[in-house]
């Protein structure tokens, strides 16, 4: 991480009245910003509490914190917790972090806001380390993807008077035709389980030939996911009803949201399926929203996917792209 990066949160950690900061950064970022102050603060004797999405993200942290090595005595000092946890988290914290960052996110914004209220007594600082600002009225640092050239896959919005429910219009099965030819892994999300049935039963209908290709995710399971993706010769469409990103299946997908007008769908969930599609490596896949109607949140994160790639451009880190 950037030396000005670590300065600037030194300086704010030692120096500044200001009690809380917004750390904003691209999903899946990892720990490494705030690795240095944890480290620093627990080399002091001080308590820090580190609020996660998931157990993956609490082993990211413990595996990355002091090179895994940690020294005699930290799970005193060092409290690593999910949310419903840190509701019942005692004591006082000299650093408390909330991760909104490294894990899915299944918690809205408004009730991340509720949680930091609950614990803002009882720390003398706090950060919140998020894809946007989290906290009102506080100093905000923006941390670009790093300098691996890396960019974010901006959507494609597919807008179609096609009952999607039932169908699936002849652009996205287009898109379908082209994946199998380029022997691509697919993820299509539906948020309804009867919907990913129907939508099996048309493709079926429509071309039986592509159902060599075709998964449905609750018959194999995330195992018989990444058992089937080790055949890069042959491409595979796995149908969802879980908003999930599916982390544990180690390849980039192209993803299409069928349906990303639904409620099921806020802009939080669109921003990380719009990056797992590169999450693996930098060969990012496509994005595709296929919807009826544009809503506030499929264009809040077109906003945002530009926004994060605007910013890598501007610091110099896409100019060999």
């Amino acid at each position: 991480m950037s030396d000005e990066l670590t300065k600037g949160l030194k300086e704010w950690f030692e120096r500044s009245k200001s009690k809380a900061l917004n750390l904003v950064a691209v999903p899946y970022m990892g720990i490494e910003p705030v690795r240095e102050m944890c480290e620093s603060v627990l080399e002091s004797d001080g308590r820090v509490l580190y609020i996660t999405g998931d157990e993956k993200e609490s082993q990211l942290l413990m595996d990355t914190l002091f090179d895994g090595i940690p020294p005699e005595g930290l799970e005193q000092n060092l409290t690593v917790c999910g949310y419903q946890d840190a509701l019942s988290a005692s004591g006082e914290y000299d650093l408390a972090i909330y991760d909104d960052l490294n894990s899915f996110p299944y918690r809205r914004k408004v009730e991340v806001q509720n949680l930091i209220g609950y614990i803002f007594t009882r720390c003398k600082k706090l950060i919140a380390y998020s894809f946007e600002e989290i906290l009102l009225n506080v100093e905000t640092i923006e941390i670009p993807m790093g300098g691996t050239g890396e960019y974010v896959s901006e959507p494609r919005i597919i807008e179609t008077r096609v009952n999607i429910d039932d169908e699936i219009p002849v652009s996205i099965y287009e898109y379908l035709l082209w994946f199998v030819y380029e022997k691509k892994n697919v993820l299509i999300y539906t948020g309804d389980r009867i919907k990913s049935r129907r939508l099996i039963r048309y493709l079926a209908k429509v071309d039986d030939s592509i159902m060599g290709y075709v998964f449905d995710v609750n018959t194999v399971g995330t195992m018989g996911m990444s058992e089937l993706v080790k055949d890069t010769e042959k491409a595979h469409i796995f149908m969802t009803d879980d908003i999930d990103d599916f982390l544990g299946v180690p390849v980039n997908f192209e993803i299409i949201v069928h349906g990303a007008d639904s409620i099921q769908f806020s802009y939080r969930e669109l921003l990380f399926l719009s990056l797992r599609s590169g999450y693996c490596n930098d060969e990012n896949g496509e994005v595709i929203f296929l919807c009826q109607t544009q809503t506030p949140d499929i264009e809040k994160t077109k906003y945002m996917t530009r926004h994060f790639n605007k910013v890598l451009w501007e610091k110099g880190y896409m100019s060999g792209l």
